[in-house]
């Protein structure tokens, strides 16, 4: 039977993590607990401290007496392999961390295990800081206690309540996907000044019986498709929108890690992919706008946004980056450029036209390509209705008909 797994310091958070465990408890869910505590004693978890090390190669008594950074990795890392052991036995409804800045280090090596569609809690003060690393493109929940998790008090009290009460709802709400669901679902990314694209593929992939899943192409939307890509929660691509490799080669707010563009071509899925949103570098807000960026076009597109256009020399480079990472695709692969435009600023008389830009990405893209990838010029704007057509066209052509 699923349960849900609670894993922590109890040497430190004896008291908040062992409320945790006799709520749960109450509440008619039997936990499983991982105890990652350096200087723990015996806290009747069912994987004591000790257990915990010895899964990572080392002995609890000879990480205490290493540095406090390398302990918690160690720990975290042994965790990470008894919880996967717990995963493949079927027996992880939910996963739920709780402490300070050490759980979410835990988190981060324990979530990446449980699988999509697998609840992963975190409570820890660390979630009102940078979460993208803590997120990581997977479904997680986070929740901020207001207070920091240490001592006792009716705020943590009835935080630590709340927190069980979410962790058994959601062990008990199912699946977030059915695995059939899959077989019928494209992939899709997009921007706001690729939006218009986007909707007109999503019209034409109903049409056509199939569903269409969207990411934002914000640098944790890009791990998550290419996370779902690698899963087989969508069977193909339509890959719009790639801005994500501009921020990664031009040093903007949005990468999405070297794996990004990667994953269809691995494991062999129908991938399209367009130059979406690679005319712009996303940095922060104008104020904020680093030196070297000040003397090209640029546009606010809200107060934290500022969006600066690439150069042709850039496009060239992220032309030569896309047939890279697309390799040597399992299956047929097609980059379709748009050459009226790649951006709802890149079009005639707006502020990102660029008609030698558009020209240079379609040379780096041209500069080497397997076999298998083919390059399409299409003479329309990439939000024109037209160009998404040709899109959809050409992943529905690629898809494998059952017979």
């Amino acid at each position: 039977m699923s349960r849900v797994v609670v894993a922590g310091t109890f040497d430190t958070k004896t008291g908040p993590l062992g409320l945790l465990v006799e709520t749960l408890t109450a509440m008619g869910s039997s936990p499983i607990t991982i105890d990652t505590g350096v200087f723990s004693g015996d806290h009747g978890c069912h994987y004591h401290a000790d257990a915990v090390a010895e899964a990572g190669g080392h002995s609890r008594r000879g990480l205490a007496s290493t540095g406090r950074a390398e302990a918690v990795s160690a720990m975290a890392r042994g965790a990470a392999i008894i919880l996967r052991r717990l995963v493949e036995d079927g027996q992880v409804g939910a996963l739920v961390c709780l402490g300070g800045s050490s759980a979410a280090v835990l988190f981060t090596h324990l979530a990446p295990v449980v699988p999509f569609g697998i609840p992963k809690i975190l409570m820890a003060t660390s979630v009102a800081g940078e979460t993208r690393p803590l997120v990581d493109g997977r479904d997680v929940t986070m929740i901020y206690p207001i207070v920091d998790i240490e001592g006792d008090n009716t705020i943590l009290r009835a935080m630590i309540g709340r927190l069980a009460r979410v962790a058994v709802a959601l062990l008990r709400s199912g699946p977030l996907r059915d695995p059939e669901d899959s077989v019928n679902s494209v992939g899709l990314t997009m921007y706001g000044l690729t939006n218009p694209c986007v909707t007109q593929c999503r019209s034409l992939l109903s049409a056509a019986g199939l569903e269409s899943v969207v990411f934002h192409a914000n640098g944790t939307g890009g791990r998550s498709f290419e996370s779902f890509i690698s899963q087989g929660l969508v069977s193909s691509v339509i890959d719009v929108t790639i801005s994500e490799i501009t921020d990664e080669l031009c040093g903007g707010l949005w990468p999405a890690g070297p794996q990004r563009l990667r994953t269809a071509s691995r494991v062999g899925a129908p991938q399209v992919v367009a130059p979406g949103a690679i005319d712009m570098i996303c940095l922060g807000p104008l104020a904020t706008l680093p030196e070297e960026f000040r003397n090209r076009t640029f546009q606010a597109h809200n107060e934290l946004v500022t969006l600066v256009q690439t150069t042709a020399e850039e496009n060239y480079r992220m032309g030569e980056t896309v047939v890279e990472r697309l390799g040597y695709p399992r299956t047929a692969a097609s980059v379709l450029v748009p050459m009226k435009g790649f951006s709802g600023l890149d079009i005639e008389n707006g502020p990102f036209h660029d008609p030698e830009a558009v020209e240079a990405f379609v040379e780096g893209v041209r500069s080497w390509r397997a076999p298998n990838v083919s390059v399409v010029e299409v003479d329309y704007h990439i939000n024109q209705p037209e160009f998404a057509e040709a899109l959809v066209d050409a992943l529905t052509s690629s898809i494998p008909t059952s017979s």
